[in-house]
């Protein structure tokens, strides 16, 4: 598979609608940091999240469905601002973060963060009637993360496990990562994102989701 068909990789119809809902959560699902992070809070807070984006989106239908750039106002207010988009960056950047100068991984961040919005808003506006149930969480891979585990149900795929990796930054919890039936969004992008470094450096990357957010905008 090319670089650009890997990296804009389109599911079927069907299964569209809950990988738009899952991509978008990963910008949005933040908690009040504790000293010991509260399960509780952990479930309620992920769940009420994700309630309150369908609502948003439901309320808006009309807007959304006529201009595409209200859709992504809503993704830009109530998402992004609660990504650890540093620890992203970090992650799906792998080893060549270390090679980024910081303006360009400042750069590489803010492509990056458009590409999942448009990747996944138009997807989103087609969200059915689906529910989100909250199973668990768990440690992370560091002392400072936490896993919430959850299953999507009510779409044309059955019921999906997801889960968010977590974090706190800041005095609050964001989220760096979905897994999609044990399939990483952060891995699943630094493949791709290796090989094009690879051939054209990060420069080309950059310019590359630069190019094609524009794309998007046009």
């Amino acid at each position: 598979m090319s670089f650009a068909s890997s990296l804009f990789y389109r599911a079927p119809r069907a299964s569209r609608p809950v990988l738009a809902l899952l991509g978008l959560l990963l910008a949005g699902l933040a908690m009040t940091a504790r000293a010991e992070p509260s399960e509780a809070d952990a479930r309620h807070l992920v769940e009420s999240t994700a309630e309150s984006v369908i609502a948003e989106i439901r309320a808006n239908q009309a807007a959304v469905e006529a201009d595409p750039e209200a859709l992504l106002a809503i993704v830009d207010r109530l998402l992004l601002p609660h990504v650890d988009s540093a620890r992203m960056t970090r992650l799906v950047l792998g080893r060549y973060y270390r090679q980024a100068t910081a303006s360009q991984r400042a750069q590489f961040n803010q492509e990056f963060q458009r590409l999942l919005v448009r990747t996944y808003a138009g997807p989103l506006s087609e969200l059915g009637d689906q529910e989100i149930e909250i199973v668990g969480t768990k440690p992370g891979g560091a002392d400072d993360e936490l896993v919430v585990e959850s299953e999507v149900s009510g779409g044309d795929l059955g019921t999906v496990p997801v889960a968010y990796r977590m974090a706190p930054v800041d005095g609050e919890w964001k989220s760096y990562d979905v897994i999609v039936d044990g399939i990483s969004l952060v891995n699943n992008y630094r493949g791709s994102f290796a090989q094009k470094i690879q051939r054209d450096g990060i420069d080309g990357l950059i310019r590359t989701l630069r190019e094609q957010n524009e794309d998007g905008r046009s």
